[in-house]
C-alpha cells in the first residue's frame, strides 16, 4: 500500500513541478515579448531615415557632378537598400512578436 501512495505522491509532486515550470517559462517569455516589442518600437526610425536619404540623394544630383556625384549616389543608394532591408526585418520581427504574444 505504501508503494502505491508513494507513487501517487511522486506523481502529484512531479505534476505540480511541471505546471509551475510551465507557468514560469510562459511568464518569462511573455515578459521578453513585451520588452522586445518596446525596444523595436523605441528604436524604429527607419522610415524617417529612408526619407531623409532620398532628400539628400536628390540634393546630391543637383549640386555635384562627375565622379563625386557618382560615388555619393552609389553610397546613398546602398544606404537606402540597407534601410529597406532593416524595415523589412523590423516588420517581420514585429509580426512574429505579435503572433507569439497572441499564442501565449
Amino acid at each position: 500500500m505504501s508503494s502505491r501512495s508513494d507513487w501517487w505522491k511522486d506523481y502529484l509532486e512531479n505534476k505540480a513541478q511541471k505546471e509551475a515550470l510551465e507557468k514560469q517559462i510562459k511568464q518569462y517569455l511573455e515578459e521578453n515579448v513585451d520588452i522586445t516589442k518596446m525596444q523595436l518600437e523605441h528604436s524604429y526610425a527607419v522610415l524617417s531615415l529612408l526619407q531623409k536619404h532620398q532628400v539628400i540623394l536628390s540634393k546630391i544630383n543637383q549640386y555635384f557632378d562627375g565622379k563625386a556625384n557618382h560615388a555619393l549616389m552609389e553610397r546613398f543608394i546602398d544606404n537606402i537598400t540597407q534601410l529597406k532591408e532593416m524595415d523589412r526585418i523590423y516588420k517581420e520581427n514585429y509580426e512574429n512578436i505579435q503572433l507569439k504574444q497572441w499564442f501565449w
